[in-house]
C-alpha cells in the first residue's frame, strides 16, 4: 500500500510540478494525464521486464555464480543506510511466482532455502534491470497524446523515471541485505544434513 500511496503522490507532485512551472503553454489536465500516462507506462515497462528475466533460465541465477556474492562493503553500505530499520515498510512481491516466505514448510530444509536464494536473484536482476528500463519512458513519444511534445515528455519523463529508479533500487538492496544470512542458513543446514 506505501508503495502505491508513493506512486500517486509523486506523480501528482510531478505534474503539480510541471503546472506550476507550465513553460510549454498546456493546460493542468493535459500535464495530468501526461504524469498519469508516464506512470502507467513505467509500470508497464517494469511488468514487460519483470516477465522477461522471470522467464530466463534457473541455471543462470543460481546462488554460487559469483555475480550474487555480496561484498564486506556492501553489508557495510546497506547498515549504513540503516535497512533493517525500514526494510518491512517495502512491499515483497514474492507471491507473485508461486514463492511464499511467509509459509515456510521447513526453513531448514536445503530445497527450501536454495529456492529463496533463487528467488532473491531473479528479483535482484529484476529490480536493477528495471531500474535502469524505466527510462526509455524518455523515449515516448507525447505527440500522440493530445499534441504532445519532446519537451514535455523530458520534464515528466525524467522525475517519473528516477522515481521508478529509487522505488527499484530500494527492494534491490533489501533483497542484498538478506542475501548473506540465508547463504550462511544454507550451510549450516548442508552440515546439518
Amino acid at each position: 500500500m506505501l508503495y502505491i500511496i508513493l506512486i500517486l503522490l509523486s506523480t501528482f507532485l510531478v505534474a503539480l510540478i510541471n503546472i506550476c512551472c507550465n513553460a510549454f503553454g498546456y493546460s493542468w489536465w493535459m500535464l495530468l494525464v501526461f504524469s498519469v500516462l508516464s506512470t502507467i507506462c513505467v509500470i508497464i515497462i517494469d511488468g514487460i521486464t519483470a516477465l522477461i528475466i522471470r522467464h530466463l533460465p534457473e541455471k543462470w541465477f543460481r546462488y554460487e555464480k559469483k555475480i550474487f556474492n555480496v561484498s564486506k562493503k556492501e553489508v557495510a553500505f546497506y547498515r549504513f543506510l540503516n535497512i533493517k530499520a525500514w526494510k518491512d515498510k517495502v512491499p515483497e512481491l514474492g507471491g507473485f511466482t508461486s514463492f511464499h516466505k511467509d509459509k515456510i514448510q521447513d526453513p531448514t530444509s536445503v530445497q527450501y532455502i536454495e529456492r529463496f536464494l533463487l528467488e532473491i536473484d531473479y528479483g535482484w536482476v529484476i529490480h536493477i534491470i528495471s531500474s535502469f528500463t524505466g527510462f526509455l519512458i524518455l523515449l515516448m513519444d507525447y505527440k500522440i497524446f493530445i499534441g504532445g511534445s519532446m519537451s514535455v515528455g523530458l520534464s515528466i519523463g525524467i522525475p517519473i523515471a528516477v522515481i521508478n529508479a529509487i522505488l527499484n533500487l530500494l527492494p534491490a538492496f533489501i533483497l542484498r541485505y538478506n542475501y548473506p544470512r540465508l547463504r550462511a542458513l544454507l550451510k549450516m543446514a548442508k552440515r546439518k544434513k
